[in-house]
C-alpha cells in the first residue's frame, strides 16, 4: 500500500546504509516502513552497490512517498550514514543496517522516551540473532532504566568499561539509539572516514562527549544478524591502522573531559582489546586463552573418562588446567562445532560433535563461560545425538581478566 504522510514535517529520519544487501534488503525495509510511528522519513543510501540493491530502494521509493534514495560511490558505513544525516530534514536520526530488521513498536517507544523527557540520546537494547536462528541472546546496556543528566559521574566512568560487568557500560552501537541530527551533524565533521572497524564506538562515544541527557530504555527491539564470514571475523591488513586512528579520534575527545583520567583508562583497554581481536583475526593468536580463569569442576571429575566440548577460550583454559593436574590422558575427545576454524589456535586435535555417537565415555565437560550457550548446547546435544542428560556437565567458569 503506497503511504501519503507529510514526509515535510517529520522528527524522525530513519538512515539505511546499504552495499550489496540485496538477499536481505526487502526484510530490512518492510520492518521499518510497518513501523506504527508513521510520521518519519526513511532514507536509503545505496553506498555504490554492484548488485541490485539500488533497483529495490527505487521500488520502494515508488510504493512510499516517506522514502528518499541517495545513490553514491562507494565510501565505507562512515561515508554513507554521514550522507544520509546531510540529507535529513528532522530533529532525530535513527539507524537501520541493511541486513538487520526492526520490531514493529521501536521507534514509536523511542520517540516517546524523546518527547518525554527532551533528551540528546535515546539508547535500547539488541537481539543478537544467530546465524541460521540457533540462538538468540539479548543485549542491554549496563545502567538502570531512566534518564541520565550527570554523564560525568554516572555514565563516564563506565561508559567504555564497567568493572562490575567486565563489559561495556553503554553499548557501542548506533542502531538501537535515538540521536539529534544537529549534534550529530556537528560529531561527524570529526570522524575519519577511514575507520571501518569500530566505527559505531568512534561515533557513539563521541557523541556522548557534547550531549548532557542520556535516558536508557532496556528494551530490545532491533534484530541484529550475526552470520559467517561477516566483516568482524574477516582478516583485513588495515586493521592495526584503523585501531590506531580509532583510537586518536577518541583521545581527542576524551582528553577534554573532567573524566578524562578514567575515560582513557577505559579507552587503552577498549584498544587492547580491540588488538587482540587484530591478532586472532590476521593470525589465529587468541589472547583470551592466557588469562586466567577460575573453574568450580571437581578434581575427581577428571579422573572419568571425559570429552571436552568447546574449544574457545574458556575450553582451552580448561585443558591447561587438566594438563597442570596430569588427568589430560582420561580425555576421550575434544570436540567443537568450529573445529575446522580452531585448527590453527589449539594445540590439540579438536573434532567435529558428530564424532561423540561413536565414543564411549563417563561425561561430556560443556566448557563455555555463559550459562544460557551451556542450555543451547545441551539441548542440540540431548536433541540430535540422544546423549543423555546425566552425562552433560556445567559449570560456572571465571574469567580473571589481567589487562583489564
Amino acid at each position: 500500500m503506497k503511504y501519503n504522510g507529510n514526509a515535510d514535517s517529520t522528527i524522525l529520519s530513519v538512515i539505511v546504509p546499504i552495499y550489496n544487501a540485496a538477499p536481505f534488503l526487502e526484510k530490512c525495509i518492510n520492518s521499518i516502513t510497518m513501523q506504527t510511528f508513521r510520521d518519519m522519513e526513511i532514507i536509503l543510501v545505496d553506498d555504490g552497490s554492484t548488485d541490485n540493491s539500488l533497483e529495490i530502494c527505487k521500488r520502494y521509493q515508488g510504493m512510499d512517498t516517506r522514502i528518499k534514495v541517495i545513490s553514491k560511490k562507494n565510501g565505507g558505513l562512515i561515508s554513507a550514514r554521514k550522507a544520509g544525516v546531510s540529507a535529513a530534514d528532522s530533529e532525530l536520526i535513527g539507524f537501520v543496517d541493511s541486513d538487520d530488521w526492526i520490531e514493529e513498536n521501536m521507534y514509536e517507544e523511542l520517540v516517546q522516551c524523546y518527547v518525554q523527557t527532551g533528551c540528546d540520546l535515546v539508547s535500547s537494547g539488541i537481539i543478537r540473532d544467530y546465524e541460521n536462528f540457533q540462538r538468540t541472546v539479548q543485549v542491554m546496556d549496563h545502567y538502570e532504566e531512566g534518564l541520565y543528566e550527570d554523564l560525568e559521574d554516572e555514565i563516564y566512568p563506565s561508559m567504555l568499561y564497567s568493572r562490575e560487568y567486565c563489559d561495556y557500560g553503554l553499548y557501542p552501537t548506533l542502531v538501537n539509539k535515538l540521536f539529534r541530527k544537529d549534534k550529530l551533524a556537528d560529531v561527524y565533521e570529526g570522524i575519519d572516514e577511514a575507520v571501518f572497524y569500530g566505527e559505531d564506538a568512534l561515533t557513539l562515544y563521541s557523541y556522548c562527549m557534547s550531549i548532557s541527557q542520556i535516558y536508557i530504555k532496556r528494551k530490545a527491539y532491533y534484530h541484529y544478524n550475526i552470520r559467517s564470514g561477516s566483516m568482524c571475523s574477516t582478516p583485513d591488513r588495515r586493521l592495526p591502522y584503523n585501531t590506531y586512528l580509532l583510537y586518536t579520534g577518541l583521545k581527542k575527545v576524551f582528553t577534554q573531559s573532567e573524566q578524562s583520567a578514567v575515560l582513557m583508562k577505559q579507552l587503552k583497554k577498549y584498544v587492547l582489546d580491540l588488538e587482540f581481536h587484530n591478532l586472532k583475526t590476521l593470525y589465529h593468536i587468541n589472547m583470551a586463552v592466557f588469562d586466567q580463569w577460575e573453574f568450580e569442576y571437581p578434581e575427581e571429575l577428571f579422573s572419568d573418562a571425559y570429552v571436552i566440548y568447546g574449544a574457545g577460550a574458556c575450553g582451552q583454559a580448561l585443558f591447561r588446567e587438566i594438563e597442570e593436574m596430569h588427568k589430560e590422558q582420561n580425555m576421550v575427545a575434544w570436540v567443537d562445532k568450529d573445529a575446522d576454524a580452531l585448527l590453527e589456535e589449539c594445540l590439540y586435535e579438536v573434532q567435529t560433535p558428530e564424532i561423540l555417537c561413536g565414543l564411549s565415555y563417563d561425561y561430556i565437560i560443556v566448557a563455555v563461560k555463559n550459562e544460557n550457550t551451556a542450555k543451547e548446547i545441551i539441548a542440540e546435544l540431548t536433541d540430535l545425538y540422544q546423549i543423555k542428560r546425566e552425562k552433560l556437565i556445567w559449570k560456572p567458569a571465571k574469567q580473571v581478566i589481567r589487562h583489564s
